[in-house]
């Protein structure tokens, strides 16, 4: 059934403006929050990894949508649905431009705080071709 709602959320409205016409701003914004999402989401493979390879890994997941000890396969399945949905929604020829600058500027300002407080807590970023153990400090 979930599907089914998903499936008509995304199909639901034919009505788009197409990227390119956008503002240059809200392009801008809108690439800045998807690299806010990408950096969050390596940052969620790296709290993996550790929960992976340390029995006693100290982070866990805090997006009740994920759950405490997710896969990647669900990270990016989230993500990539939210990230879906999240463009459909500011891609509708129904929104102002000021209204989607707005919107991208709200996403943007409550993206930096999962990406900021993942560092802090010290899980930083890694590239994903060298695995997470080489990272660890012995």
């Amino acid at each position: 059934m979930k599907w089914v709602l998903i499936l008509l959320l995304l199909f639901s409205s034919t009505a788009y403006a197409d990227f390119k016409d956008w503002t240059k701003q809200n392009q801008r914004l809108y690439l800045s929050a998807v690299t806010l999402h990408a950096m969050d989401a390596l940052q969620t493979f790296a709290m993996i990894e550790c929960q992976e390879t340390n029995p006693h890994c100290p982070y866990y997941e805090k997006n009740p949508l994920l759950g405490t000890h997710p896969s990647k396969g669900r990270v990016v399945l989230t993500m990539g649905i939210a990230q879906v949905l999240y463009f459909r929604m500011l891609n509708k020829d129904t929104i102002t431009s000021r209204e989607r600058r707005n919107l991208l500027i709200l996403n943007n300002t409550l993206a930096i705080y999962p990406v900021w407080n993942n560092e802090q807590v010290g899980l930083g970023f890694y590239i994903p071709i060298i695995p997470y153990r080489n990272f660890i400090k012995k």
